[in-house]
């Protein structure tokens, strides 16, 4: 009996059915982990790079007539123009710490905008960004001239 308890007793577990197969399974994971999640995050991190929303460049405003501003911006890369990007631009009047909203989110097919000239005074500055669904790329901005004549 005392021979019984002390080969229970000293038997490795990893010498048993059931021990082998947790080996076998951690295994498995093991190297699956090692393959397949620094892949997954490569592609995580390209989708990622892909996926930013440049600042927006080459701003231009120019007078469209007398109660109308045209703002030009250069082109969106090209991933970026298949993705339905949209315009969005917000003013900031003297004096003031807040911006107002000028444009909801639009899209601009030849790279121009419209905006009034009433909620775009003289001296204030366009704030203008590039979206992509809901998300919102890094402001770039425009002052209006205080002397419409320099436009």
């Amino acid at each position: 009996m005392t021979l019984l308890l002390i080969a229970a007793a000293t038997t490795s577990w990893t010498d048993t059915t059931w021990g082998k197969v947790v080996l076998a399974a951690v295994l498995v994971l093991l190297v699956n982990s090692v393959i397949f999640v620094p892949r997954h995050l490569i592609r995580m991190r390209r989708r990622l790079r892909r996926e930013l929303i440049p600042k927006v460049r080459g701003l231009a405003l120019s007078e469209f007539d007398e109660n109308y501003f045209q703002l030009k911006v250069s082109p969106p890369k090209i991933s970026l123009a298949d993705s339905g990007v949209r315009l969005a631009v917000a003013a900031q009047i003297p004096g003031e710490n807040e911006r107002h909203v000028v444009t909801e989110p639009t899209p601009v097919p030849q790279n121009t905008l419209v905006i009034p000239k009433d909620v775009a005074p003289p001296g204030s500055t366009l704030w203008v960004n590039w979206v992509v669904g809901d998300r919102v790329g890094p402001s770039g901005s425009i002052g209006v001239p205080e002397d419409p004549a320099t436009l």
